[in-house]
């Protein structure tokens, strides 16, 4: 049996400890150690997960049993954390979205190119066995050219001053930044390439600083047209749907099981609606899409495989939130070529 790929987290907060649930549930992967800024919590991180608590970032990083990183640190500190990996010759694991700026974003992208290294970015939504379903059933033409999407993430949510999602500094786009970049990824996965962006935000209900309700409305490449909304102070919302020429898709999730990740697939429907108006139930297989991603990143480490969801990915689905907000400060479509 192959051994399992050491390796260290870096952030041990809400998803930091469900990353770690994840590894627990991947074979191939080992948790070696942790870090995390304050002291008592990556020391009970480390008694939760029996891993050791690196007292430093470069501790964790450096650690001879580590060979990959998992990165779940807030995204102003990707560039600063990928550049860390670097220098210690260890793959990365980054949490969505790959940066907040563009300009971060390119850094970490060339950076890694003129490494040795690979950089898996986190966007696992696409891995749900519902979203492959909905993948395969358009590459099949079940509901013929797609000409519309539509798709709202919504996650409600005390932002108080010591997070860093409460400023519009450390989280611009609010919701869309952090949860609409899924979606973002998703639709571009399923329908290919996003070519201009028209954005608006608000701050209707939160004491943050930040926008707490956005939406994005998008032209794809194909021609087909698109919306991404999110709120950061509505119920917790999952759904896409898809508009063609012989029929409709609707992808919705009982968010009631949120944060368990590894139960979004149980909590799905997919309907297939025809022309004629009748509506069919789809199956698909269910998926655990952490673990998913996590097994991907240790064949990558081997070099079984490439990570499908990359820095050019990354980018494609960040440059749709950063369009949407030029787009809302300037007060006109943004071509994703001029980001």
């Amino acid at each position: 049996m192959t051994e399992p790929i050491g390796v260290a987290i870096v952030g041990t907060g809400m998803w930091g400890k469900r990353i770690a649930q994840a590894v627990v549930r991947t074979p191939s992967l080992k948790l070696v150690t942790c870090f995390s800024r304050k002291e008592e919590a990556r020391t009970t991180f480390a008694s939760t997960f029996g891993c050791e608590a690196a007292s430093s970032l470069e501790e964790a990083i450096g650690h001879p049993n580590v060979r990959g990183v998992l990165l779940i640190t807030p995204n102003f500190a990707h560039r600063k954390g990928v550049l860390a990996c670097i220098a210690n010759e260890k793959y990365i694991f980054l949490e969505k979205p790959i940066a907040d700026s563009m300009p971060d974003a390119r850094a970490i992208q060339q950076a890694v190119a003129e490494s040795r290294l690979m950089l898996m970015v986190g966007h696992a939504f696409r891995r749900l066995g519902a979203s492959r379903k909905v993948k395969q059933l358009i590459d099949q033409g079940a509901i013929g050219k797609v000409v519309l999407a539509e798709a709202n993430f919504s996650l409600p949510g005390t932002l108080t001053p010591e997070k860093w999602r409460f400023y519009r500094e450390t989280c611009p786009g609010g919701p869309l930044m952090q949860l609409g970049v899924h979606h973002a990824d998703t639709l571009q996965y399923w329908l290919g390439p996003v070519e201009s962006v028209t954005g608006s935000f608000s701050r209707m209900a939160t004491s943050a600083e930040i926008d707490d309700v956005g939406i994005a409305s998008l032209r794809f490449a194909s021609g087909a047209l698109g919306t991404i909304t999110g709120s950061y102070v509505s119920p917790k919302t999952y759904w896409l749907r898809l508009y063609g020429t012989e029929g409709n898709l609707h992808y919705q999730t009982d968010m009631s099981i949120w944060p368990n990740a590894e139960q979004m697939d149980s909590a799905t429907t997919l309907t297939l609606t025809d022309k004629s108006g009748q509506q069919t139930a789809i199956e698909f297989e269910n998926r655990d899409m952490l673990h998913d991603q996590l097994d991907e990143f240790a064949r990558c480490v081997r070099g079984e495989a490439s990570p499908e969801t990359g820095a050019s990915e990354a980018l494609a689905a960040l440059s749709v939130i950063r369009g949407a907000l030029k787009s809302h400060d300037t007060g006109r479509a943004i071509s994703v070529e001029e980001l």
